[in-house]
């Protein structure tokens, strides 16, 4: 096999620095050339040359190839390990509040395992656990998970009960809705800032505001938005309107929201082509315009003034139409399994 390849043609397109110098060893050595030479010649050990040309015999090319080194072994066992991450599982956050931090899991990893580890590598070891540092969702402390997770199970039929009978369902579209505030009282985000520095935004003490209702189709990327400055039943019934008007003839919508006080169901009695769904009480997260107003405030509305109520509502027009002119976007953002039905 020695005499088959062709070494120094190898090493010159090799870009591999200490490939390189090994092919050119054993280029020298299928010329005949002894270890010794070889070794003055390439400015090595005579041990390196010994090794290479005898890895190359033993495993063929691939003994050319560099090992990674092993590294320092681990404090902690491999139960540790698990027993560490079921720790960090548990704790992570409180009922009694507060969250936990890496001093708590020194502590715990000093108690429970008597082995000591810097704050920096209780970092490391936490994030080669798959744990990172996440910006939390909230929740109402009523909600139900197994409500959600049933609304889920029975959306198709909750969907075949509120639509006309004489409609299929390959001819409904499925939308979500909401209403957001926006105003003087804004949200403030993090931003990139020199490392050390606390960089200062400007949040506002006036109390200015708008509401957003915002209206998505997850399958087509449609939306329908109008902006007032105050909630209620009439505006609700002008955005039903809205996305009625935008459903195309022969097409029915189901409008999904929430139970807010001025959502009721006969705010679409007069409207033909549209029926409404309500979601579970406190159950927000069902809800991707959830995930829109957070894309809004995060990208477009944060850390900013607004000079009084016809600013804020510029803002809000020029953010949403921000949002709505990526219908990829929409899609994505928006879609849930289990609004998709079956005929």
């Amino acid at each position: 096999m020695l005499r088959e390849i062709d070494f120094a043609g190898l090493a010159k397109r090799e870009t591999n620095g200490r490939r390189r110098i090994r092919l050119l060893a054993l280029a020298h050595f299928k010329d005949g050339m002894d270890r010794a030479a070889i070794a003055r010649v390439l400015r090595v050990s005579r041990g390196s040359v010994n090794k290479w040309v005898a890895n190359f015999l033993q495993n063929g090319m691939s003994g050319l190839d560099s090992k990674s080194p092993p590294g320092r072994q681990s404090k902690l066992m491999t139960k540790q390990l698990k027993e560490l991450a079921a720790y960090i599982e548990q704790f992570s956050q409180s009922e009694t509040g507060g969250r936990l931090q890496a001093s708590h899991v020194q502590q715990f990893l000093s108690d429970k395992f008597a082995v000591t580890y810097q704050i920096s590598n209780v970092y490391r070891l936490m994030h080669e656990l798959g744990f990172s540092w996440i910006t939390s969702r909230s929740k109402h402390p009523k909600q139900s998970q197994s409500a959600q997770d049933e609304f889920k199970k029975i959306f198709q039929i909750e969907l075949i009960q509120r639509i006309p009978g004489h409609i299929a369902l390959k001819r409904v579209d499925i939308w979500f809705q909401d209403e957001a505030r926006f105003g003087q009282q804004n949200t403030t985000t993090r931003i990139w800032a020199t490392k050390g520095s606390r960089p200062r935004v400007v949040k506002q003490q006036q109390f200015e505001y708008a509401y957003l209702f915002g209206a998505v189709c997850p399958a087509t990327g449609e939306t329908e938005a109008l902006i007032a400055p105050w909630v209620n039943k009439e505006i609700m019934q002008q955005h039903l309107e809205l996305i009625s008007k935008r459903t195309e003839p022969e097409r029915h919508a189901v409008v999904i929201m929430d139970g807010a006080g001025w959502h009721t169901g006969d705010n679409a009695k007069d409207i033909v082509n549209l029926s409404i769904i309500k979601l579970p009480p406190y159950s927000s997260e069902l809800n991707p315009i959830e995930q829109v107003w957070s894309w809004l405030r995060q990208h477009c509305l944060a850390n900013r003034y607004f000079n009084g109520y016809s600013d804020i509502v510029n803002a809000c027009s020029d953010a949403w139409n921000h949002f709505v002119a990526d219908i990829q976007q929409v899609k994505t953002l928006c879609s849930r399994s289990w609004i998709k039905v079956v005929n």
